[in-house]
């Protein structure tokens, strides 16, 4: 194929696309304001307010804990951020650096990120990691800053080339008694530090703060999707039940890790997908068919592995929610469309307790999933589909069904 013949990329037209602004979405954005992570910022706030009274002696050394994306980056950087703020306002020069150490593993390479904070023009080559720290130091002296570097994901750090840095970087502030500190550290990462098996003299140092981060539950992430939402997508792009769904396939408490990081992915994934079928909004179904493609678990010899009647029963979930276009379809919903299919089979069919447990242990299978809600009229336990589009599981269990 020439140049001439090759096929141009094609970009939907502005009227078939839900996005507004993609950058919001990105795990790189840090939005203006955390829900749930107050209580870390305030925490933050109150171990680094001495850096804030001049002339500070103090060098703050913390340790943020989490799972992946229970709100460590996001928190530390909107720190960062707030913290350089009301410095300037007070007149105190405090500088704020953030470091992937995941992608930047060696000493050396942290301690140019640091110098390059600090020195502006500083040379890419020349000198060690020691000297850039000695230079560093020198450089916050002379021009009277105080810098906090965040280390992000630091136990790739210490797996790949040991404590040497942290002990180096601590060293920096310890050798230096009756002097201005001017360099404080946040390290970030997955597990607590004392896991990591720290030299006595760095562990002594870097361990006695640490403020944890517990996964997010669907409600909280909830409350972090529709800001998001009204952020990113144009108005009505997202449905609230696709939202909600979003929300339970990716909270602690429900379906998922509590990773705030996969419920933004799974929204763009679902927005993504949506526009290609020229969709103008993100239903649940939309949803479903996202998580499949990121989270592909569904066969059709999974299917096989169930027993008739549980197949007519996820069969009834699917039909309902392909009908009503809903996440959720209510018990009673599923039950009577499940007798229609038994008697349009000729079959019998099982009573309220039993299909109870059989949609229990589709439940507990991952084919579907259930959650309790409470209305006026009680509490109501709602029926869910985890990873396919009711059509094509339909469609599956309906061909199944015949084989």
């Amino acid at each position: 194929m020439n140049r001439a013949e090759e096929p141009l990329l094609e970009i939907p037209p502005p009227s078939s696309r839900l996005i507004k602004d993609e950058g919001k979405l990105s795990p790189d954005y840090v939005p203006s304001i955390l829900p749930h992570r107050e209580a870390q910022l305030e925490e933050l706030a109150r171990l680094f307010s001495g850096l804030l009274k001049p002339p500070s002696s103090l060098s703050v050394k913390v340790w943020l804990v989490g799972e992946v994306g229970s709100g460590k980056t996001a928190t530390s950087k909107r720190f960062g951020h707030l913290l350089e703020r009301e410095a300037r306002r007070r007149g105190i020069d405090v500088r704020y650096v953030h470091v992937n150490c995941y992608k930047e593993r060696t000493f050396f390479v942290i301690a140019k990120r640091l110098a390059q904070r600090i020195i502006p023009g500083l040379p890419e080559r020349g000198f060690s990691a020691q000297e850039l720290l000695d230079m560093t130091w020198r450089a916050l002296n002379d021009q009277d800053v105080h810098l906090v570097a965040a280390l992000d994901e630091v136990d790739y750090l210490v797996k790949a080339v040991g404590e040497g840095p942290l002990y180096a970087l601590t060293r920096a502030c310890d050798e230096r008694l009756n002097a201005p500190q001017r360099l404080s550290l946040i390290m970030i990462s997955r597990a607590h530090p004392s896991t990591y098996q720290l030299d006595a003299r760095v562990a002594s140092t870097l361990c006695r703060g640490v403020i944890r981060f517990q996964p997010y539950t669907s409600a909280q992430l909830l409350s972090i999707l529709k800001a998001r939402v009204e952020e990113a997508f144009v108005e009505g792009a997202v449905s609230l039940e696709s939202i909600n769904l979003i929300a339970d396939l990716a909270g602690v408490d429900a379906q998922g890790t509590g990773d705030a990081r996969f419920a933004l992915e799974l929204l763009w994934w679902s927005a993504k997908l949506a526009e290609a079928k020229g969709l103008r909004r993100i239903d649940p179904d939309v949803v479903r068919a996202a998580y499949a493609q990121l989270n592909p678990s569904l066969s059709r010899e999974d299917l096989r592995s169930l027993s008739s009647h549980e197949r007519l029963v996820l069969l009834a979930v699917a039909r309902v929610l392909r009908r009503t276009g809903r996440a959720y379809a209510s018990t009673g919903e599923v039950e009577r469309e499940y007798v229609n299919l038994c008697r349009s089979l000729g079959e019998e069919p099982r009573k309220h307790v039993r299909l109870w447990l059989m949609a229990k242990r589709l439940s507990s299978a991952g084919f579907i999933h259930s959650k309790v809600v409470c209305g006026a009229g009680g509490r109501t336990t709602l029926m869910g589909l985890v990873g396919v589009e009711a059509s094509t599981l339909e469609r599956l269990l309906t061909s199944s069904w015949r084989g």
